[in-house]
């Protein structure tokens, strides 16, 4: 059996952009993960920018930022599909030189990669095991609204992703879909991949805790959260609410289509029952979970969300395409209702049925809480996470057996970092 003794940990994040509100769910789940784990006694470096004024700092937790350059004209890039490609490119190159100096320098005894092209790459250069979460679902499972984007996509998972699942010591994927994908389709042995679905922060993501006012200007609504760009699909929601005429909606979240989606509000004459808000601070967000009928997901690709798993945690049912993982959180009449992707009839007469009953909904919520709390907080994902990581280290030392190393003292990971 191996000892159950305190890890040092290196997680390596994709260093497109920095862990701040509003940022891509593969970073804030690299975050809660490595929050969870040191406040479970780890020593956990995480290779990644952060705003502190949004995540304050956790004992055990330390922030380095992807290397120099790279790094820098990564998060100048503006935003569009071909800016995408490079900014991951430049961000994970950034995150693997930053990652490479620190495994030189420092002990670790395992490495946690959390973004493809990175995970590659250590796993061919580091000396100890390297686990790698694929957060994203294939592109052969979604329903990407373009063909050049499905192309792309795939081409990059053949080039990349699908050599990273190969050369790492296991991969954790964020919904089963996902690992059935691996194993049948690229033949990746199932001894190395397990499925660990993400979690919800239930200190900030409950109906009880939170003190924030809500930012709705309505009492009654329906909610989207997440980033305003095509693959989220806000625009569909806005085309469903001429149908739900009784029904409003708010949006919480930024990103490229935003412009675009308020003059569509105003065009289909549903600009007054639309409020859109911006990146919204957790606190702010809880308060807005809880206040909402529904949260409103009408994504075309997606694996495990973490604003579903925070909307059921306040207690709040969701409305979902029915697309890779959601399936495995969204259970139809229980803890909300899924819908066909892209289908705006469908999304349209869901929202209307599903507001219309009120008791359908508190009971909803309700099983939507249990489920959450039972089984998907991240002090729950960390303890399956740490059996991963201690079934790859069977011969771990012990603090005590580690001193004399300690002491000989390679530089500091803040020198590193300067």
């Amino acid at each position: 059996m191996p000892r159950q003794v305190p890890l040092r940990l290196l997680m390596v994040g994709r260093g497109v952009v920095p862990i701040k509100v509003g940022c891509g769910g593969a970073e804030l789940a690299m975050y809660q993960l490595g929050k969870a784990l040191a406040l479970a006694g780890h020593e956990v470096t995480i290779v990644a920018d952060v705003v502190e004024r949004d995540f304050p700092a956790t004992p055990g937790l330390t922030f380095v930022p992807p290397a120099g350059s790279l790094y820098r004209r990564a998060n100048r890039l503006p935003d569009s599909f071909l800016f995408w490609i490079v900014r991951h490119l430049l961000g994970n190159l950034a995150s693997f030189a930053r990652a490479r100096d620190l495994i030189r320098r420092e002990r670790f005894d395992l490495v946690h990669a959390h973004g493809n092209l990175v995970a590659y790459l250590l796993a061919r250069s580091a000396r100890v095991p390297l686990v790698y979460t694929e957060q994203d679902s294939t592109p052969w499972s979604c329903h990407y609204r373009r063909l050049d984007e499905r192309l792309v996509r795939r081409a990059i998972y053949r080039l990349v992703n699908v050599p990273a699942f190969r050369h790492a010591s296991a991969v954790a994927t964020a919904c089963s879909s996902l690992r059935n994908d691996l194993l049948g389709r690229w033949g990746i042995p199932a001894v190395r991949v397990q499925t660990i679905l993400n979690g919800a922060d239930f200190d900030v993501f409950n109906p009880d805790s939170h003190r924030e006012q809500s930012l709705s200007p309505f009492s009654q609504y329906c909610l989207f959260a997440g980033s305003l760009t095509p693959r989220k699909a806000p625009d569909l929601v806005l085309r469903a609410l001429v149908e739900a005429s009784e029904t409003k909606c708010v949006f919480a979240g930024d990103g490229p289509m935003r412009r675009r989606l308020e003059q569509l509000a105003t065009e289909l004459g549903v600009a007054e029952r639309v409020a859109f808000l911006g990146s919204v601070p957790p606190g702010r967000l809880a308060a807005l979970y809880t206040g909402a009928d529904l949260l409103v997901l009408p994504t075309f690709a997606e694996a495990s969300p973490l604003v579903a798993f925070e909307a059921m945690a306040c207690g709040t049912p969701v409305l979902s395409t029915r697309v890779a993982g959601l399936p495995e959180l969204v259970r139809d009449w229980h803890t909300g209702f899924l819908v066909k992707p892209g289908d705006v009839g469908q999304l349209a007469i869901a929202i209307r049925f599903l507001t219309a009953d009120r008791k359908a909904l508190a009971e909803m919520g309700a099983e939507a809480q249990r489920r959450v709390r039972k089984r998907f907080l991240w002090p729950n994902v960390a303890r399956q996470y740490l059996a991963l990581y201690r079934s790859l280290l069977p011969d771990v030392e012990p603090p005590e057996e580690r001193a004399d190393e300690e002491r000989r003292a390679r530089p500091k990971v803040e020198a590193i970092a300067a």
